[in-house]
């Protein structure tokens, strides 16, 4: 594990609101060497705010901001900040007032824009620009400042898949060039697994659980953190003696790590470890269910599965074997393998808005 760049404190922010106030409050966070730290968490959870303290830009907040290495703080807003004049003045001006030489300067803004691809457009008028063009200058006006901390608000919002992939290529290998720390935060889990090292989930103004980017998605501590991580099957079950979660006496599920037997929890599984069962063992077997829904992206099919009374969901490659030939009302059976199987205690679980 890297060494921490900028560590956050006892952060403590409150704003009102109609219906009262809103508190964000932060006991710790950590942004390390050459990694990025996903800040994940729903429209009103407090990211925003709390980028803006990570950089030193929230005066409302109470907190303690721990630097560790020489270097800029650089934020890059949601809705990219342009500048009347070309794309190279734009670069250009993250570094005016710093007192580098003219030679420096100019080097810094051409190696930020090679960085970035956008070294052809340097002559160019910034207001011409595209929507992604714009964003990729934003960037490269950033790591002009050769910061040792990038915050990134949103990166790919109006950006399609195609721009998000090619963007993801490129942070990817400036961060490992540079080794800058980076705090990213949004709303959708696709972005945020595009370039997370490590997760942060805030909900309502907290951080409910922080850690490596696998041991989030595949072990999270609440039925809270495991929706917003895309653990979308949460079933409520009661552990057996045989080192089964079941459901009603026709439905069980293995569990790698059996609780003790009459405990009570919520057992979830990630869609893309809930299978169809074709015969080829891939993991226990747990029933039959029909098929509920299905809607094909042209990438994935989505499925919903009957199952116990429930809709379960799994995920197959679209136009490829099974989801070629599926259908609503198929009979299918279903299968897991116990050590993709996560158990939630209900006494740590926010069962509210959970499946049954």
């Amino acid at each position: 594990m890297s060494e921490p760049v900028l560590v956050l404190r006892d952060l403590d922010w409150v704003r009102a609101t109609r219906g009262g106030a809103f508190r964000l409050v932060i006991e710790e966070l950590s942004l390390r060497r050459g990694e990025v730290l996903v800040v994940l968490g729903p429209n009103g959870a407090g990211k925003s705010t709390l980028l803006r303290a990570l950089a030193g830009l929230e005066p409302a907040a109470r907190a303690a901001l721990d630097r560790r290495a020489a270097g800029a703080t650089a934020l890059v807003f949601q809705r990219p900040v342009t500048f009347a004049g070309t794309v190279a003045h734009n670069a250009r001006a993250a570094l005016l007032g710093s007192g580098a030489a003219r030679g420096d300067v100019q080097r810094r803004v051409q190696t930020a824009l090679e960085r970035f691809e956008i070294a052809h457009l340097a002559p160019r008028r910034a207001a011409t620009l595209s929507g992604g063009e714009l964003r990729r200058l934003a960037l490269a006006r950033a790591f002009a400042q050769e910061p040792a901390v990038l915050l990134l608000d949103e990166p790919y919002d109006d950006l399609d898949t195609a721009g998000q992939a090619a963007l993801t290529l490129d942070l990817r290998r400036v961060i490992a060039e540079t080794g800058v720390a980076v705090a990213l935060v949004t709303h959708e889990l696709r972005r945020a697994l595009l370039l997370a090292d490590r997760i942060a989930a805030l909900i309502a103004g907290r951080v409910r659980q922080q850690g490596p980017r696998a041991e989030v998605l595949a072990r999270p501590n609440s039925t809270a953190v495991a929706r917003l991580v895309g653990m979308d099957n949460l079933v409520l079950g009661t552990a057996d003696a045989d080192g089964f979660g079941q459901i009603d006496d026709a439905h069980r599920i293995p569990l790698a790590a059996p609780p003790r037997a009459g405990e009570e929890g919520w057992i979830g599984i990630r869609p893309e470890h809930l299978k169809l069962d074709v015969g080829r063992g891939e993991g226990e077997l747990i029933g039959k269910g029909h098929v509920a829904s299905l809607v094909d992206d042209g990438v994935t099919a989505h499925v919903g599965v009957a199952w116990a009374g429930l809709e379960l969901r799994t995920h197959l490659l679209a136009g490829r074997g099974l989801a070629r030939t599926l259908s609503v009302g198929d009979p299918v059976s279903l299968s897991v393998r116990p050590q993709c199987v996560h158990w939630i205690p209900v006494r740590r679980a926010d069962a509210a808005g959970a499946r049954r």
